[in-house]
């Protein structure tokens, strides 16, 4: 059931937790203290989620207790974002990839798939190229990391540089919902409680300085090469938002042809975050998906 369905329609990150059995707390990876949410089974295998470009473990409020039935799930604010630590110097890709390690290693985790939201797939690509016995499976969804057009990556850069500036500099109801405004394909998915939680963390008073380094990566230079991503070992599965023809159905098509064991599941009603506008549908396939690898465990 969907928090919307459970609660005549008023939705918030609670309404989808209140019921989820879960641990909140900070762990020090390599030196950065880092906020995380477990939930799950602790005895299962392990998820990692990692969320999109300054967002937060509440990315994915909505998926923690589906996917807790059969895995232990963690979400972790990467490195510079949400309430971690945030380093006084640029963040790129490898350093994003080096601190989801470390937590792995803080919290015991020999091996773990990963869902990662935009940046979070992208990391979690780099990851699995780089450390290939540690990451067992990808769940991508608004893959990034490719380039399929140049001019429209670099555009796109800038965007996102000027928004999430903006609201950093000027925290405000306003500018962050300006900031968050093309995630959703629905306006009203973009709910109070999604824009409440970003405003409280933008207005922290060291983000500001942070949100240069944290949005360092887009400054280019940091894609995966066509060759690197045809080497990925892990089984794939990447999530293409259909009714959104942009620069991330495009990637996600491309990534359909050069990743060898990828599968591209066409999604509809949903934009950047299918995990959150199409709750129900995407737990149902990354829990298919995902059940492969607790089968073949047990074997």
């Amino acid at each position: 059931m969907t928090g919307e369905a459970s609660t005549g329609g008023y939705r918030s990150v609670w309404t989808y937790l209140n019921t989820v059995p879960h641990t909140l707390g900070w762990v020090d990876a390599g030196g950065i203290r880092t906020r995380y949410l477990e939930a799950g089974n602790p005895q299962g295998p392990t998820v990692l989620l990692l969320h999109g470009t300054a967002g937060s473990l509440e990315n994915f409020c909505a998926n923690y207790g589906a996917l807790g039935e059969s895995h232990r799930v963690i979400g972790i604010d990467m490195l510079g974002c949400g309430y971690t630590d945030k380093p006084d110097r640029p963040y790129l890709i490898p350093d994003y990839a080096a601190h989801a390690l470390a937590v792995m290693d803080a919290l015991s985790i020999r091996e773990a798939a990963v869902i990662g939201v935009s940046l979070g797939s992208w990391v979690g690509a780099r990851l699995a190229l780089d450390h290939p016995e540690r990451i067992t499976r990808l769940v991508m969804v608004a893959p990034a990391g490719v380039v399929v057009d140049a001019d429209e990556e670099k555009d796109f850069g800038v965007d996102v540089r000027r928004r999430r500036q903006n609201a950093a500099q000027t925290p405000s109801w306003q500018s962050v919902t300006a900031a968050m405004g093309r995630l959703m394909l629905n306006p009203e998915d973009l709910i109070d409680d999604l824009v409440g939680v970003r405003l409280r963390i933008y207005k922290q008073p060291e983000m500001a300085r942070a949100m240069r380094h944290l949005l360092a990566f887009t400054e280019g230079g940091q894609h995966l090469s066509r060759d690197e991503w045809t080497r990925l070992e892990q089984p794939t599965m990447i999530i293409a938002a259909v009714e959104a023809p942009n620069m991330f159905l495009d990637n996600a098509r491309l990534l359909g042809k050069l990743i060898p064991n990828s599968t591209v599941v066409e999604m509809t009603g949903c934009d950047h975050w299918a995990q959150f506008e199409q709750p129900e549908r995407f737990n149902r396939v990354a829990q298919e998906f995902l059940g492969v690898l607790q089968a073949e465990g047990a074997r």
